[in-house]
């Protein structure tokens, strides 16, 4: 079994923040102290960024001002040119005429104006300099915000490794009890009846004792409850026994105690997210109510499963695997199996089904609040064979947008009530490599990292450019079904430039408010699915998928959300707009990014030149 906490902290990089190394195995107060150490990075970088942007307009404008001397200088020169020609023309009339004076002013002027050129030259290569430097302290930016989520991510995971240290420990405690023997009891059965309580009594005190020397012992105690720990004793010694004067009898016991806190309980008692715990468990999926309960199964049993349904051209997914449409027969071993029978357009039917017998079930699909009775996918002929991404119909309506949950960053603020006036077509899956290389055949278009200095990759917690890298050899294995990336925001809107010329529709990439509406699909969680990440559920930086922190993965390779959407969590992130700023911002997260900058709300702006191997797109059109 892979735990979490296991890959956190055993990390084969070491991040090197101001003098302070995260190393291996680091406390939950060192990676809390590097937290802090990048969060005052980050907050600084607002005031850095417009420190910079002031010197870089004091330069643009240093740049006009000698620029516009210029033209004053030529003036000056053509007017000193002028002067001494007056002078020449008056020497053939008159030899005495004394020309030394104007020809010195030219001089003067001629040298002015080369020396205002030169000035303009070396200024406009300050501009450069610090555009580009402006430009590299944003980039920075998004690479230092997922240093302080990958951060968090491991410091809840040393969380968990901690609280189960501190629980899981012996320890030895002496109580004493003392009891009245019944008149039935044998002084045996009566001492040992005080043993019992007296190792009662030590379990209580020794389990309050843990609890008290926990390093979160507060949060503990509010989640105990729901954890249910337990104590485990290892083995007692009578220390003293015997009656009393008042007839009572008494035993004193030495008790060697252990705690017993799994590793699904200690993310309850921290009331973190279960996949911290355990990557391999189911949990963290979706469960609906009513699931079956533990049996014991003959699993060499095989029982007949027949399903039915109110609609057709439905899909049935058992344990994840699609068995077709329905009318369904299949034989399936005794046990658990999760039955799922699903329709675009319709709210799917899901059910965990505890198999003991052959048994019928007739799902009833009931059409989803924003379904198109007409029109609900749409893709586009381009040419001969060669079709365009297959759309889904969002429809009109009203949302809100930004951090709902409070788990936000500061550019998600505040949230706000936003409406979609008219309905419009999203390609449901991002842009696929094979698409994108027939709009490459088909235009012999080049990309800019291409055309020179490579694409970006996320290397020590920031983006570094490979010269060798591009859309075709992004640095890792990729099929004609991974989305496309290294594809900056001015590569997108090439190609979203080519389906319009291509199918005569108005194709473009999606504002981000339409992203956002398009991907909450009617809900208000951090995730479409709820408020947590969970396990396998998406690409993302340990988010318990095989692809995770190692490549993208196939579009349409985890569930849809209630829209018809794919991806619209972790994989790669995707270019989109600001409609009132202007600003290009990618939306979404990706495959080597933090779970929690995977949330529906987190937006990043970026450079339209800047591309890098985990930032694709998708596109939109509308419906006419």
């Amino acid at each position: 079994m892979m735990r979490l906490a296991r890959l956190a902290l055993f990390v084969t990089t070491s991040l090197a923040l101001s003098g302070t190394v995260v190393a291996q195995e680091a406390t939950v107060e060192e990676i809390s102290t590097n937290i802090s150490t990048l969060q005052s990075q980050y907050e600084n970088f607002s005031e850095n960024v417009a420190g910079l942007e002031a010197e870089h307009r004091n330069l643009v404008e240093q740049l006009n001002s000698l620029r516009s001397r210029s033209d004053e200088l030529e003036r000056a020169r053509l007017n000193a040119l002028e002067e001494m020609n007056n002078r020449y023309r008056q020497l053939i009339d008159d030899p005495e005429t004394d020309i030394s004076t104007a020809q010195k002013a030219y001089q003067q002027a001629v040298l002015a104006h080369q020396r205002n050129k030169e000035d303009i030259k070396t200024q406009v290569q300050l501009v450069a300099a610090k555009k580009e430097e402006v430009e590299n302290v944003r980039l920075s930016r998004h690479g230092l915000i997922n240093q302080i989520e990958i951060l968090k991510e491991k410091r809840t995971a040393a969380r968990v490794d901690r609280v189960q240290r501190e629980f899981n420990k012996t320890g030895t405690i002496e109580v004493s009890q003392s009891i009245v023997c019944d008149r039935q009891e044998t002084i045996a059965q009566c001492e040992n009846r005080g043993k019992l309580l007296a190792k009662q009594k030590a379990s209580k005190q020794y389990l309050d004792q843990v609890f008290s020397e926990l390093s979160e012992s507060e949060t503990a105690r509010a989640n105990q409850e729901k954890a249910s720990p337990n104590i485990q004793i290892l083995g007692s010694k009578t220390v003293s026994n015997g009656f009393s004067g008042q007839g009572n009898y008494g035993v004193k016991l030495s008790v060697e105690l252990r705690g017993q806190l799994q590793e699904n309980q200690a993310c309850s008692l921290l009331n973190i997210d279960l996949r911290y715990c355990n990557l391999d468990s189911d949990v963290g999926k979706d469960k609906p109510a009513g699931d079956a309960e533990a049996i014991a199964y003959d699993e060499s049993a095989m029982y007949r499963l027949t399903l039915r349904s109110n609609v057709y051209d439905d899909e049935v997914i058992i344990d994840g695997v699609s068995y077709g449409s329905t009318p369904l027969e299949v034989m399936l071993p005794a046990g658990e199996h999760d039955v799922e029978v699903t329709k675009f357009g319709f709210e799917s039917f899901v059910r965990r089904l505890a198999l003991k017998e052959s048994t019928t079930v007739r799902a009833e699909l009931e059409r989803a609040a924003f379904a198109f009775t007409q029109g609900e996918k749409i893709q586009d002929v381009l040419y001969r064979n060669v079709r365009g991404p297959e759309l889904v119909v969002v429809p009109s309506g009203s949302f809100k947008m930004g951090d709902l949950s409070g788990n936000g960053l500061p550019n998600e603020k505040p949230a706000g009530t936003q409406t979609i006036e008219s309905s419009f077509g999203i390609s449901e899956q991002e842009i696929t490599v094979g698409l994108f290389r027939a709009f490459v055949d088909d235009t012999s278009y080049v990309t800019e990292a291409e055309k020179g200095n490579g694409c970006s990759v996320y290397v020590d917690g920031k983006p570094q450019r490979d010269s060798k890298l591009n859309w075709r050899e992004p640095g890792f294995t990729q099929s004609d079904t991974s989305p496309v990336v290294c594809v900056s925001y001015n590569d997108s809107q090439e190609f979203v430039s080519w389906l319009s010329s291509r199918s005569g529709f108005k194709y473009n990439l999606p504002s981000e408010r339409q992203w956002e509406y398009a991907a909450r699909a009617g809900t208000e969680t951090d995730y479409w699915w709820g408020p947590n990440i969970g396990s396998g559920r998406a690409n993302c930086r340990s988010c318990g998928s095989d692809f995770s922190n190692q490549r993208t993965a196939p579009v349409g390779t985890f569930k849809r959300n209630a829209w018809g959407l794919f991806d619209t969590v972790g994989n790669v992130w995707e270019w989109t707009y600001s409609a009132e700023s202007g600003e290009v911002l990618v939306r979404g997260g990706s495959w080597n990014f933090a779970p929690s900058l995977a949330r529906v709300s987190t937006r990043m702006e970026l450079p339209k030149e800047f591309r890098s191997n985990y930032i694709g797109f998708r596109v939109v059109r509308a419906q006419r």
